[in-house]
């Protein structure tokens, strides 16, 4: 069997490299301006932004916006992250030269894992077609007028830390006293617009983060686009986010209103006149 390029695998480690780089300027910018700023700031939604915050993946857009905001951050923290990252990148070639001077015996110890591996799976299907073979057949009843029938239970979730949009028969049961919470989570996830301006926008999304918080912070869920359950840091920075938008929303909802009350006092005065 061929050899494999050295090449290749310097490509994939300088690709890797390049997408650390990207999420080291992605932390760093939510951590110095907030993620609204920097999704203003990258002329992204910032929902995005956060998703690819919290999941460590890029979409396209998300990839280009960031490669636009690395080549102007000349003179800023972005520069001084791109020497740190060039440093690595020295560094990496470095190791890559000695794996290569070493390949012959990592190619080995690689075909002995391989190997190993192959075995186990070996057994492994071997004990399955056995503890199939000893099951013993699920008995069936034949229904009769006298006898009730009951409706399939649904499967048991793998994780009911998980609040999801698409609703299911065991919702109630699942979220208990958070039911009512994840009914209007989801009326709100649907009908509200990422993006807005007007007051009634505003206050929905006050709503949305006050309504997102509790289901965090007293219900104990985790929220999309998240699969699995999160604790620790991961789940603190799912709350801290949110808890930003909710005082910049509500700053910006009460600096509507009062603008708005001159306007409400003039109609009022035009009312009373009139009569």
């Amino acid at each position: 069997m061929a050899a494999e390029k050295p090449g290749i695998h310097r490509s994939d480690n300088i690709e890797d490299l390049h997408h650390l780089r990207l999420m080291a300027l992605l932390d760093e910018l939510v951590r110095d301006k907030g993620p609204r700023q920097a999704a203003a700031d990258l002329d992204v939604d910032h929902r995005t932004l956060t998703a690819s915050l919290e999941s460590g993946q890029l979409t396209r857009r998300m990839r280009v916006a960031l490669d636009r905001a690395l080549l102007a951050g000349g003179g800023t923290p972005a520069q001084e992250q791109r020497q740190r990252n060039d440093l690595l990148t020295g560094r990496l070639e470095r190791v890559e030269e000695l794996a290569q001077e070493t390949g012959a015996g990592l190619a080995a110890v690689q075909g002995e894992v391989a190997a190993h591996g192959q075995a186990l799976r070996s057994i492994e299907a071997r004990l399955a077609g056995v503890e199939s073979a000893k099951a013993p057949p699920s008995p069936t009843f034949a229904a009769t007028p006298s006898q009730p029938t009951f409706p399939p239970r649904p499967p048991r979730r793998e994780f009911p830390e998980l609040a999801t949009l698409e609703p299911a028969a065991d919702d109630e049961q699942v979220f208990g006293g958070a039911w009512p919470l994840v009914q209007e989570w989801r009326g709100l996830r649907q009908s509200h617009p990422d993006r807005g301006k007007g007051l009634d926008w505003l206050r929905e999304e006050e709503r949305l983060m006050t309504v997102e918080l509790a289901l965090l912070g007293d219900h104990g869920l985790t929220l999309p686009p998240q699969d699995y359950p999160l604790t620790g840091l991961n789940r603190n920075n799912q709350t801290n986010w949110r808890r930003t938008t909710l005082a910049e929303t509500r700053r910006d909802r009460k600096r509507r209103e009062r603008l708005l009350w001159p306007l409400r006092a003039l109609a009022l005065a035009l009312r009373l006149l009139r009569r």
